[in-house]
């Protein structure tokens, strides 16, 4: 079975300039999902730094 896995190539802030998403942290895709190790949730469209999508 594949797993997708995202890395990010900046850190990705929110609107109070707090890091939400580590660069070059790899985060498996759940569904449509990344989430960080907060339990934050990110729909894989709604990312707002460049990416790489990986299939492993």
């Amino acid at each position: 079975m594949n797993k997708r896995v995202v890395y990010l190539e900046d850190n990705m802030i929110d609107e109070h300039e707090k890091e939400i998403f580590q660069a070059d942290i790899p985060y498996t895709v759940k569904g449509n999902l990344i989430i960080n190790e907060d339990g934050l949730s990110v729909p894989i469209h709604n990312i707002w730094v460049d990416f790489r999508l990986i299939h492993q």
